[in-house]
C-alpha cells in the first residue's frame, strides 16, 4: 500500500530554496517501521546473479552511448554567460533535496535520480519545437523556474523510488508556498514529457554495486568488513558527486568507476587487497564499453579534490568550535545563514542547520 504525507501533518518549511534550510523546529518525527530484525552483511546487498547483472550493465552502457550521441554530456551551463544559472545554484538545490529526503528518512539515491532528470531535461537539444524545450531554455535563465523544475523532479523521484509519497501540497508548503500545487504538478508533466517518460536511469551508486556484484565471485574471500568500508566509501563519493555540476557532464559509469578506484585506494585494509580489487576492477572494465582510463582518471582527480575540500572544511569548523569553547564559558548555538552538506566523523553527509 502506498501512503501519502498530507498537509494535516506538522510541516517542514524552507526559508527560501536558495538558502536550502529546513528549520528544525518545524520538523516532526517521522514514524517508520523496521522490517529487518538482523543486520545484513555488506555483500548481501550485492547480486549473485552475475549473468543478469552483466546484461543490465551492458544495456545501461548502451544507453549512455546513445545519450553521448545526443550531446547530453556537453553540459548546459556556461560560466561566461552572466544570464545563466550557476553551478552554485544547482548545488544549493541539491543540498535542499538532501535535507528533504533525510527528513523523511528516504534514500539519498532518490536525490541522485531527481538531479539526473533535471540535468537531462536541461540538456535537451534546442532544435526541437516542443514546449518542454522552451521551459528548459527559460529555466536556464530564471532561478525561480530552475527551482520549480528541481522540486518537480524530486516530487517525481520520490513517487518512483519510495514506498511513501509526499503530496504536492506538502511540497508547496516546504517551499513556503513559493509555488502552488498546480505549478508543481504542471511542471512535473512538462518534465516527464521532455524526458519522453524515461525516468528510471541507474544512478552511479547503483552502477557501482553492479560492478562490485561482478567482482564478488572472484574475490569472495575478502572480509565482510572490507566490503562494508568500500561500499560505504563508494556511496559517500557518489553522493558527493551529485552536488557537483561537473559530474553531470560525465557518464554515470565513469563516476561509479572513479568512486570505486578511489574507495579501494583510500579505505581497503592492506596493499594486497587493494591490488587484488584493483586488478579485478580493471579486468571488468575490459569486458564493457566504459570510458578510457584517461577519462576515468580525470574524474578520480576531481573526486579526490572534492573529498580533500570537504575534509579541510570540516577540520576548520572543528577548530573554530574548539576555539569558541576555549574563549567563552557559556556554550552558545551558532545559526548559519544557509546550510550545506558536510561529511561527519562517520563518513556520512550531515546537514548543518
Amino acid at each position: 500500500t502506498t501512503h501519502t504525507y498530507s498537509d494535516e501533518r506538522l510541516l517542514p518549511r524552507a526559508s527560501g530554496l536558495q538558502s536550502a534550510v529546513l528549520h528544525k523546529h518545524f520538523i516532526p518525527e517521522v514514524v517508520t517501521q523496521s522490517f529487518h530484525n538482523k543486520i545484513m552483511e555488506p555483500t548481501e546487498n550485492l547480486s549473485r546473479d552475475t549473468e543478469a547483472i552483466a546484461d543490465s550493465l551492458a544495456a545501461m552502457i548502451m544507453r549512455e552511448r546513445t545519450n553521448a550521441s545526443c550531446s547530453y554530456y556537453e553540459g548546459y551551463l556556461n560560466s561566461s554567460d552572466p544570464n545563466l544559472i550557476t553551478a552554485d545554484d544547482r548545488m544549493a538545490l541539491v543540498d535542499w533535496c538532501y535535507c528533504v529526503v533525510d527528513h523523511f528518512q528516504f534514500s539519498r539515491e532518490t536525490v541522485a535520480s531527481a538531479m539526473e532528470m533535471v540535468d537531462r531535461f536541461l540538456s535537451m537539444p534546442s532544435s526541437s519545437a516542443d514546449d518542454a524545450v522552451r521551459v528548459a531554455y527559460e529555466a536556464l535563465r530564471d532561478q525561480s523556474k530552475f527551482q520549480l523544475i528541481t522540486i518537480a523532479a524530486l516530487y517525481t523521484a520520490i513517487k518512483i523510488n519510495e514506498k511513501i509519497v509526499v503530496s504536492s501540497d506538502l511540497f508547496s508548503e516546504m517551499c513556503s508556498r513559493a509555488y502552488t500545487v498546480e505549478e508543481i504538478e504542471d511542471m512535473e508533466r512538462t518534465l516527464l514529457r521532455g524526458l519522453s517518460w524515461r525516468c528510471h536511469v541507474p544512478t552511479a551508486h547503483q552502477v557501482g554495486l553492479s560492478i562490485l556484484s561482478l567482482i564478488l565471485p572472484s574475490v569472495d574471500d575478502i572480509p565482510e568488513a572490507t566490503w562494508g568500508i568500500l561500499m560505504d566509501e563508494m556511496k559517500y563519493l557518489t553522493e558527493l558527486a551529485v552536488r557537483d555540476y561537473y559530474f553531470s557532464t560525465q557518464r554515470t559509469s565513469t563516476v561509479a568507476l572513479a568512486a570505486l578506484f578511489n574507495g579501494i585506494i583510500s579505505n581497503t585494509s592492506t596493499m594486497e587487497i587493494q591490488e587484488l580489487l584493483g586488478a579485478f576492477l580493471r579486468a571488468t572494465m575490459e569486458c564493457f564499453d566504459f570510458d578510457h582510463s584517461e577519462e576515468i582518471d580525470a574524474v578520480r582527480s576531481r573526486l579526490q579534490s572534492l573529498t580533500k575540500s570537504e575534509t579541510e572544511t570540516l577540520m576548520q569548523e572543528d577548530d573554530d568550535v574548539d576555539e569558541r569553547r576555549f574563549e567563552v564559558s557559556v556554550q552558545t548555538c551558532r545559526v548559519p545563514n544557509s546550510s550545506s552538506l558536510k561529511r561527519d566523523r562517520d563518513g556520512n553527509f550531515c546537514c548543518l542547520l
